[in-house]
């Protein structure tokens, strides 16, 4: 018997710029495709971040939504699954001495935020503005302090996953506690189709994609904005249709 399709999100990059909110001619199709298909949203962020960024609408139009890279789950109000998992005080103080010793000369504030079932480090800080969001991106695509940083947290916490999210920051959880949880929640029931910004190695929604593929439960496309998405989106309805 044919599986139903059901289509997984990534958030930032995916479906809005990074830390921004959806354009709101996307959020009316994507309104409209959530009540067609099973929709489901993983995210690295905390639900009030989401909730900024795509809005109740889209919310509760969702199945679920995968909060903090699958450590916390939610449909509409109702928190359905969290992760007790806590950072050592030893792990979050050597996260902030890594902050510290970045060469990047700006810094703002909230270096290391403590997230369900995973912890966060930005060593521009997750409190700067969106230009300054947008000059250390740029930086750190030729000095690659993020990938340095991911190998150095690796080795000193092999326990530890580490991948690069968003356009400032890396995701640290425990090893199998990544967005691979919802492939293993819904393989079963649908034949999945999965967007996302960080597909590649190393990035936050690559553990998913490689299930998804290496499983055969579907397909995972790497998009690089939010017009991409909503072509492939759009693909999706016509090859249903037929």
């Amino acid at each position: 018997m044919e599986k139903q399709k059901a289509y997984i999100f990534d958030v930032d990059g995916t479906l809005t710029p990074s830390r921004g909110v959806m354009a709101p001619e996307f959020k009316e199709y994507f309104l409209s495709f959530a009540q067609k298909y099973p929709v489901y949203l993983i995210t690295g962020s905390d639900k009030p971040k989401t909730f900024e960024q795509v809005g109740f609408e889209i919310y509760d139009a969702c199945q679920a939504v995968y909060q903090c890279n699958g450590a916390e789950v939610w449909k509409g109000n109702k928190r359905i699954k969290t992760s007790d998992w806590k950072p050592s005080y030893e792990m979050k103080h050597f996260l902030e001495n890594q902050a510290r010793k970045s060469r990047y000369p700006i810094k703002t504030s909230n270096h290391v935020e403590v997230r369900t079932g995973m912890i966060n480090l930005s060593t521009i800080g997750r409190n700067c503005s969106q230009q300054q969001r947008e000059e250390y991106y740029k930086w750190d695509q030729i000095n690659h302090e993020r990938i340095a940083y991911s190998k150095i947290i690796e080795k000193r916490f092999p326990e530890m996953q580490v991948t690069i999210g968003g356009q400032i920051s890396i995701d640290i959880c425990p090893k199998g506690l990544n967005k691979s949880i919802i492939a293993d929640d819904l393989h079963e029931e649908y034949e999945l189709f999965f967007f996302g910004d960080k597909c590649h190695h190393g990035g936050n929604d690559y553990p998913l994609r490689m299930i998804i593929e290496l499983g055969q439960y579907g397909k995972a496309f790497n998009v690089g904005n939010w017009m991409q998405t909503k072509e492939l989106m759009e693909l999706e309805e016509k090859t249903n249709e037929v």
